[in-house]
């Protein structure tokens, strides 16, 4: 528990995460299909599921009244409670077929008076085109024969009616699609924070501090990372392997202040090392890596030497590795002078020493 209560590198965390934004997006993306592809499924695809839907409207002659008590009476409230009252739904009823029920037929019906009272919006729906279709007819014939019986109409007349569609999709359409990104943005971001904090690569000077004492001297960016130090294992290929890297970078780099930063970065770098060099002797430079395990030789060369500096790539090796190889150079007796960071990401260096 010694460095237990460090903290968290936040800021190195919210730059990772912003470089891989575009993930997060892509899922929000992909939950909203799949929100609206669920609803259209259910609702649609799925033949118990799916409505269908009918209207007709009905003029209502109503017959003199001085007094208004009728109007008032049939309102549009009245009417979708008289619906499903004797005076109609048995006469509605007496035209359907005997597998359809009174609560069928009342939950299905819906009566509104918009805005003129004397027209009357008759709505039928259900889970099957023929069936709307039916109750809508039986519905009709009740009322204009209801018009013809009762005595405050002088008739009852059907203007229009439309045959049954299938509902595809409503404003509920908009909110899967919308609970779909919701849910498709939080788990991804949620999922990227949280494995970005169990990431344990080392990127920056601070997350060595979690496992060694040892002083950060520098990110490599280029050959002259050796400059004044001696390493056997580091032959003339490798050199100019490195050379080429760096020519391949320096074209890369388009920017006043990335190339100003790794001006700053290769001089703070090349200061270190002549100051080790001159307290310890001449150093050995030993690069590690998940891949390749350190050779007898290199321990023998790493003994001979005043001191040993770790280069270890950048974000590709991760603490409990490092602090492995550390306790390897230890029992072999080898002198540890410091660590370097080779090829790091130019884009989060700019971010990350945003004021260098």
């Amino acid at each position: 528990m010694r460095y237990g209560n460090e903290g968290m590198d936040l800021k190195k965390l919210c730059i990772l995460l912003l470089q891989k934004f575009w993930i997060v997006v892509l899922a929000a993306v992909i939950g909203a299909g799949l929100g609206a592809g669920i609803y259209l499924i259910h609702n649609v695809a799925l033949s118990s599921n799916r409505e269908y839907q009918a209207q007709s409207k009905v003029y209502l002659d109503f017959a003199p009244d001085e007094t208004g008590e009728v109007y008032q009476h049939y309102n549009g409230y009245t009417w979708n409670d008289l619906m499903s009252t004797n005076l109609i739904i048995d006469t509605t009823m007496s035209y359907l077929p005997e597998d359809y029920t009174t609560e069928e037929v009342s939950g299905a019906t819906l009566a509104e008076i918009l805005s003129d009272v004397r027209l009357l919006t008759i709505t039928i729906t259900t889970s099957d085109a023929e069936r709307t279709a039916k109750i809508l007819d039986a519905t009709d014939r009740a009322l204009v024969e209801m018009g013809q019986r009762e005595q405050e109409f002088i008739g009852i007349e059907i203007i229009k009616e439309t045959e049954p569609k299938l509902l595809v999709a409503d404003s509920r359409l908009v909110q899967a699609v919308l609970v779909g990104l919701v849910i498709g943005l939080v788990f991804m971001f949620i999922a990227m924070a949280l494995g970005y904090v169990l990431d344990d690569r080392i990127y920056v000077p601070g997350d060595l501090k979690c496992v060694t004492e040892l002083p950060f001297v520098g990110f490599s960016f280029m050959q002259t990372v050796y400059n004044g130090v001696h390493s056997d294992n580091i032959g003339d290929s490798d050199n100019q392997k490195e050379a080429d890297n760096w020519k391949e970078t320096d074209n890369r780099i388009d920017s006043d202040r990335k190339r100003k930063l790794i001006q700053k970065l290769q001089a703070d770098l090349e200061k270190n090392n002549v100051y080790l060099t001159n307290k310890f002797g001449e150093l050995a430079a030993i690069e590690i890596s998940t891949k390749n395990d350190i050779t007898e030789q290199e321990f023998t060369n790493a003994r001979n030497a005043n001191g040993v500096l770790l280069v270890i790539p950048y974000g590709k090796l991760d603490r409990s590795s490092l602090a492995y190889r550390i306790e390897q150079f230890s029992l072999q007796e080898c002198k540890l002078a410091g660590i370097i960071i080779k090829d790091a990401d130019m884009r989060f260096m700019k971010w990350y020493y945003n004021h260098l």
